[in-house]
């Protein structure tokens, strides 16, 4: 047993520095590929004529009201906030981060979170929508009323939220709800929020050039699927 112990130490205490190690070169390869992919969005950015500011304070506090950002806020500081038209109709993307992991992402205070939002300008304003796959707290922890279309394959995919459930019914009834439930894009867990005159979505993770695109047509999909007559001009 003597002889044991130290043999077996010794094998703990070199298995926990390959661990380091190999968690360490992980993450370094990670930072690396993420420097590289948010310079190609730059690059991407600048080829297509499109406007971009490192950082920017303040910018996007107009769409705070759900996470990622905060419920109300003043001089938020977003990164990478690149502006533009897309398909014919105006577009921001941005890096925005957290303090915290979301609720459903378990601990990890002390780490800061990053996440990628994506906003297209709408015909007209709406009342607050917001559409996205099922969470573990629904009911407990949401912004507005959960609101069913009465389409099953739907309403068991994805969740509702609004104070108007005339306006959920007359912006997704028609195509919009077929367009969803069968898009992959949608599946993998896109959610899209009606704010004001702008359609949003985010995804937990930093600004990448593969993702500008799909997002960004996923966003225009679906605006070019709701009905034109829903939208207030006023």
């Amino acid at each position: 047993m003597t002889v044991l112990m130290p043999a077996l130490m010794i094998l703990v205490v070199g298995g926990m520095f390959v661990l380091v190690i190999t968690m360490f070169r992980r993450n370094r390869r990670s930072q690396i590929r993420g420097v590289e992919e948010r310079a190609a969005a730059i690059r991407l950015a600048q080829e297509r004529g499109w406007s971009h500011q490192q950082v920017t304070y303040g910018v996007v506090d107009r769409l705070c009201g759900m996470a990622p950002l905060p419920l109300t806020g003043r001089n938020l500081r977003a990164l990478h906030y690149i502006t533009g038209d897309f398909r014919g109709r105006s577009f921001c993307c941005f890096e925005y981060t957290t303090g915290t992991l979301s609720v459903n992402d378990g601990p990890g205070r002390d780490r800061p979170t990053f996440w990628t939002v994506f906003a297209v300008t709408a015909p007209g304003a709406g009342p607050e929508l917001v559409v996205r796959r099922p969470q573990t707290l629904d009911g407990v922890i949401q912004r507005g009323r959960m609101v069913q279309l009465r389409v099953p394959e739907f309403d068991e995919a994805f969740r509702v939220m609004t104070d108007d459930e005339s306006f959920a019914f007359a912006a997704l009834a028609g195509d919009v709800v077929p367009f969803l439930c069968a898009d992959p894009r949608a599946t993998k867990d896109a959610p899209i929020r009606l704010h004001n005159d702008e359609l949003l979505t985010w995804r937990r993770g930093r600004l990448s050039p593969r993702d500008i695109d799909e997002r960004l047509n996923y966003l225009c999909d679906v605006l070019d699927r709701i009905p034109a007559d829903v939208w207030s001009t006023a």
